[in-house]
């Protein structure tokens, strides 16, 4: 079983977001209700909304220690999935940080199917830390600019 930590420090701000909204690579809050869960308000890098079983797929960062969350963003960016401190393409108030991953509004080499085979299942903490949420049970969704500096 994965450890959990406490990586709130890592958030600098947050909006609001529609689901429909979310693009592959946000680093995204929400609080989480469902019977058993161990970690009530994640910090989740999305990667995919699976349509048929009603449910959003990502890495969860609070499952990632600090050392491990760093060489997350180094393997993102070794991969050539360049990290975006700051980018507005679906016209918040605020500017978000989000990796490169392919959407419809901006294409990329790098699909959310790549990125999880290249990057989540080659490190087993990565794999342990993804998770897939019912969205009938996610409140608050926000998406968030993050403090560059615990992940350099």
């Amino acid at each position: 079983m994965a450890n959990r930590y406490n990586n709130k420090r890592i958030v600098k701000s947050i909006q609001t977001i529609g689901v429909g909204r979310l693009l592959p690579g946000m680093i995204l809050t929400f609080n989480y209700s469902e019977k058993g869960v161990k970690d009530p308000r994640p910090i989740l890098l999305y990667l995919n909304t699976n349509k048929e079983t009603k449910n959003i797929e990502g890495l969860n960062m609070n499952y990632l220690n600090a050392t491990k969350m760093k060489k997350l963003f180094t393997v993102a960016d070794f991969k050539k999935t360049e990290l975006d401190e700051i980018e507005n393409l679906i016209s918040l108030k605020e500017s978000y940080f989000r990796i490169q991953i392919a959407n419809p509004k901006k294409r990329s080499a790098m699909t959310p199917k790549r990125f999880y085979s290249d990057v989540i299942s080659g490190d087993k903490y990565f794999k342990e830390a993804y998770r897939s949420y019912k969205l009938t049970k996610l409140t608050s969704l926000k998406v968030t600019q993050i403090n560059m500096e615990f992940i350099q």
